[in-house]
């Protein structure tokens, strides 16, 4: 589909009339669903207030109407829940969705990569800077890296895309410079 009517559709489905940086922003989320590249990740990011939430909302009213599926994450369970009420569909956390528990002898299961069963799928990940891709020894979960995991999870999907939003100036997370 072209870039032009996406990104009518992005606009419709925003609650306000978009800002200037909101209108810049649904240009260039409007160009990567419009393309068919599939190892690009979109990043978008914004000071609080500036309106990323609802553009998550439009982009997934838009890819509704366009019969795109998505997914919604977020790295803690309340960030999941405000996600998902703005959005009004499910959220998940991103442990939830990618790992899965690998049975141990000894009760210590950890927690492995799970298969992305996903096809044409947009995974929209809210507060990304809270994602950290420190390598953790002590780590029960994949590889130990959030980050890598994320994406090596979202891109074994078929025909699947990544969005990241976050915000620049917020705190990084636990453990990293």
């Amino acid at each position: 589909m072209h870039a032009t009517v996406i990104f009518n559709n992005l606009c419709k489905n925003l609650d306000n009339i978009p800002t200037d940086d909101q209108s810049a922003a649904l240009i260039k989320i409007a160009g990567y669903i419009s393309r068919n590249t599939n190892d690009a990740i979109f990043i978008l990011t914004g000071y609080a207030g500036t309106g990323k939430t609802s553009v998550i909302s439009s982009v997934v009213k838009t890819l509704e109407v366009l019969r795109l599926k998505s997914v919604l994450l977020a790295p803690t369970g309340r960030a999941a829940k405000v996600l998902g009420r703005y959005a009004d569909r499910p959220a998940f956390t991103i442990h939830k969705k990618i790992y899965r528990q690998k049975s141990s002898r000894d009760g210590m299961g950890s927690f492995v990569l799970d298969r992305n069963l996903h096809r044409n799928t947009y995974f929209i990940v809210d507060e990304a800077s809270m994602i950290s891709n420190e390598s953790s020894e002590s780590s029960f979960f994949g590889s130990g890296k959030l980050l890598d995991d994320l994406i090596e999870y979202v891109y074994s999907g078929t025909d699947c895309k990544l969005i990241l939003v976050g915000d620049s100036a917020q705190l990084p997370p636990v453990g990293s410079n």
